[in-house]
């Protein structure tokens, strides 16, 4: 399978042809992805589909006056083959330009810098995979998909920016049944595979397993105690991006999050939320060659401090720009870790709702930051610190004032990588470090 060192190279190659057939009132920017993955499904614990993909492919926007036209074409590595797709697609673009209006907050790249940042991994051996995933999870029901290998991104303009960016990862992600039709879903996910990690994921699994054999409790709606984990959090994160901490959308008002903005509402002093890309699950460049921080502190201890600022939105609102992508969603989150055990969750928990996974989650009221999901898989009910067993499936409703502030009552040490498991088109870049929280009053209304 081909390397990332194979990928660089195919990525210069096009990123110097395509610069070199531009006019002289034409500019680009170049966005390359990547990958060499190898892939397993299985169910009952049995192989039921491997292979591997290679693949790449380059999405470019081009600028002539006022105007921009993006179009993406699918590579195949072979340079004339690449070449002359890559030429009948600048010609199909040239037409559409003159065909648009012109764009008034059109940024053309003008970045200039460089970098490359690349994350080797202890990743299994192909032929070792079956064994070493599968063989721990012998007796159960364990369904999902196994993927690893190199993803890589690159980014290039006409101004002289070049980029480059390769990480090696894996991820599980798993559920497993018992014959009541009751799953624990799980993931085990990152850079380096561990087996004594893996081993204790799974028995964590089984111990859940165990759990749900026993009766099921029906709760009443209302609000209860709840330890929410950092697998069950990590489904909450996406409405950090989605109508979230963007400026435009704060400047435009759509967003969930005008209330601190405003001063009118915060977080809890607990809760510092960062974009981090020392995680290396994905690139600190942009599309247009634009380098973010490689840390930028979003919520600190309850107070916002910044915002996701794309160079289009900061030429709209006269800010400054982070290098965020244009829809300005958070990328590589990381949420501060706090002093709570997370051994002795169920303790400080007490009695209330064990949180294991959400589902479903949406909007119910963005402007006061309110989501509603469904628990899923392995909730249980806890009593005095003990597990009683599992509970019914409960909507819950609540604003992220609450979830994330005035109801947070403490945040783990311990945080878990969460790898992105999206495999539309490509395996994903991306993932959070996430703790698990104890909140006094999570709010579930049937």
């Amino acid at each position: 399978m081909s390397s990332a060192n194979d990928y660089k190279s195919h990525f210069n190659a096009v990123a110097a042809f395509v610069l070199g057939e531009l006019r002289s009132d034409e500019q680009a920017a170049i966005t390359y992805s990547a990958e060499s993955s190898y892939f397993m499904r299985f169910n009952n614990a049995k192989v039921r589909q491997a292979g591997t993909v290679e693949q790449s492919d380059v999405f470019i926007k081009l600028y002539r006056g006022a105007k921009t036209w993006g179009f993406a074409v699918g590579l195949c590595g072979k340079a004339a083959d690449d070449e002359n797709r890559l030429a009948e697609a600048l010609g199909l673009a040239r037409a559409t330009l003159s065909q648009l209006p012109d764009d008034a907050y059109q940024v053309v790249p003008a970045a200039t810098d460089q970098s490359d940042a690349s994350f080797d991994g202890t990743l299994l051996a192909e032929a070792d995979i079956p064994a070493t995933v599968l063989s721990p999870a012998e007796g159960l029901d364990f369904a999902g998909l196994y993927s690893q290998g190199c993803i890589c991104r690159g980014a290039a303009n006409s101004a002289g920016a070049r980029h480059w960016f390769a990480t090696h990862t894996f991820v599980v992600d798993y559920s497993a049944w018992l014959p009541n039709g009751k799953g624990v879903k799980s993931s085990y996910a990152g850079r380096d595979w561990l087996d004594a990690e893996y081993a204790a994921k799974l028995k964590l699994t089984r111990d859940a397993l165990a759990n749900l054999t026993k009766p099921e409790t029906a709760l009443k709606p209302g609000a209860y105690r709840a330890f929410v984990t950092a697998d069950a959090l990590n489904e909450v994160v996406t409405f950090f991006s989605w109508d979230g901490f963007g400026e435009r959308g704060i400047q435009q008002g759509d967003s969930a999050y005008l209330a601190i903005r405003e001063g009118r509402e915060s977080f809890s002093p607990q809760f510092t939320l960062s974009q981090d890309f020392s995680l290396g699950v994905e690139p600190a460049f942009n599309m247009a060659g634009e380098i973010a921080p490689s840390l930028l502190t979003v919520i600190d201890r309850g107070k916002l401090v910044n915002t996701i600022v794309s160079s289009r939105t900061a030429k709209q609102y006269q800010v400054q720009s982070n290098a965020a992508e244009e829809h300005e969603g958070m990328r590589s989150v990381a949420i501060a870790s706090g002093s709570l055990n997370q051994a002795e969750a169920l303790a400080k928990l007490g009695t209330g709702i064990y949180v294991s996974n959400f589902h479903y989650l949406n909007w119910s009221d963005p402007a006061n930051a309110r989501i509603t999901g469904m628990t899923r898989f392995a909730c249980l009910w806890v009593e005095n610190g003990k597990i009683v067993g599992p509970i019914k499936d409960m909507r819950w409703d609540e604003s992220l004032y609450n979830l994330l502030g005035a109801k947070l009552e403490a945040v783990t040490k311990e945080r878990h990588l969460q790898v992105a498991t999206l495999t539309y088109e490509r395996r994903d870049v991306g993932g959070s470090l996430l703790p698990g929280i104890l909140v006094d009053g999570l709010n579930f209304t049937l």
